[in-house]
C-alpha cells in the first residue's frame, strides 16, 4: 500500500530536481543598451540629452551577473534538496 504513495513523491522529487538544475543552467541575458545617436534633441522641451552613461552600463551589467550568481546557487541547493527527497522517498519505499 505505502508503494502508490512514496512512488508517485520519489518520481515529483526527481523531477522538481531536474527542473531547479535546469533553471540554475539558463541565466537572465545581459542588459544591452541600444545607442541611437550620441545627443539628441527633444522634441517637446527643446533641450538636449546625453546618453546613458557607461558607468551605469556597467553597475547594471555587474548587477544581472550578481543576480545571475546568486539565482544559480540557489537553484543547485533546491536541486540537491529536491535529489535528496528522492532518494529518501525511495529508500522508504523498501522499507514500509
Amino acid at each position: 500500500m505505502a508503494y502508490f504513495v512514496w512512488l508517485p513523491l520519489t518520481v515529483i522529487f526527481f523531477y522538481f530536481s531536474l527542473i531547479f538544475w535546469r533553471y540554475s543552467r539558463t541565466p537572465i541575458r545581459p542588459f544591452i543598451f541600444r545607442k541611437r545617436s550620441e545627443t539628441r534633441q527633444s522634441e517637446v522641451e527643446g533641450i538636449t540629452t546625453e546618453p546613458l552613461s557607461d558607468a551605469l552600463a556597467q553597475d547594471i551589467d555587474g548587477f544581472v551577473k550578481s543576480v545571475n550568481d546568486t539565482n544559480r546557487i540557489r537553484y543547485r541547493v533546491a536541486a540537491l534538496g529536491f535529489l535528496i527527497a528522492g532518494v529518501n522517498a525511495l529508500v522508504t519505499i523498501f522499507f514500509l
